[in-house]
């Protein structure tokens, strides 16, 4: 299989030189004595198309062709079948200019727009083979990342919240009774029923019982809020000790 790349390193001391692949983004080495000679020495940003080998256990180019060289070749190619175009022209001038003027522009156009075409063809591609190494080298890059931030973060658990704090957070509020806290003219088992009008309290942070101004909004507190520490007997009655029960 062939690969695109291009000369980004030659050491003429050392004999050696780097390729960097147009699609894997990768550095590949080269040897003098794997390179064509017709072109003379390595030149740096040259376009080389070639295959990678294995020569005991180290990767290197190998069947290397030179694009810039070979392209000049043909163009001199080219030129040659002109100069013959142009001879043949000039020993039919006998037999009508006017068809020799017409010959020659059309041929001249032909080849401009021949030599045009695969000059651009030749830089899209390389163009596109450019874009599709970075959008490669981005998305490896960017699955690291993901991967990086994964094993940061770690599992998260899900977070389950009590039927109390979701009432808190959905807006809705008990309709139990709210009871009274036994005194001394009263029992233990002596309750007050909750008012039918809507309740003049509201959920807002609040978890403390020096943050009450009464024990009936400690008791909506307790009853409706989330993470309240003002019945730290659990037996449903809030700030015995600041309201008197």
């Amino acid at each position: 299989m062939f690969y695109l790349g291009q000369i980004i390193e030659y050491h003429d001391d050392k004999g050696y030189g780097l390729l960097l692949d147009h699609h894997s983004a990768q550095t590949v080495a080269f040897y003098i004595v794997d390179f064509p000679k017709e072109g003379g020495q390595p030149k740096k940003g040259e376009t080389i198309k070639y295959v990678v080998v294995n020569d005991k256990g180290t990767f290197k180019a190998h069947q290397m062709i030179r694009l810039d060289v070979a392209m000049s070749n043909d163009l001199k190619n080219k030129k040659v079948d002109i100069d013959k175009q142009k001879n043949i022209l000039r020993r039919s001038q006998n037999e009508g200019r006017k068809f020799g003027f017409v010959s020659i522009v059309i041929l001249v156009m032909v080849f401009g727009f021949v030599y045009f075409s695969f000059a651009a063809w030749t830089q899209y591609q390389s163009y596109q083979d450019e874009q599709h190494a970075k959008f490669a080298l981005f998305e490896q890059q960017q699955k690291q990342v993901i991967e990086q931030q994964r094993k940061d973060i770690g599992h998260v658990k899900a977070v389950k919240f009590s039927e109390k704090s979701e009432n808190a957070l959905n807006g809705k509020s008990d309709s139990l009774p709210i009871h009274s806290a036994p005194t001394s003219t009263t029992s233990l088992n002596s309750v007050k029923v909750a008012s039918t009008h809507p309740s003049p309290y509201r959920c807002d942070g609040r978890t403390h019982c020096s943050q009450m101004s009464s024990y009936e909004e400690a008791v909506f507190f307790i009853r409706n809020c989330p993470n309240t520490q003002m019945d730290g007997d659990h037996d449903g009655i809030p700030c015995e000790r600041q309201f008197g029960h």
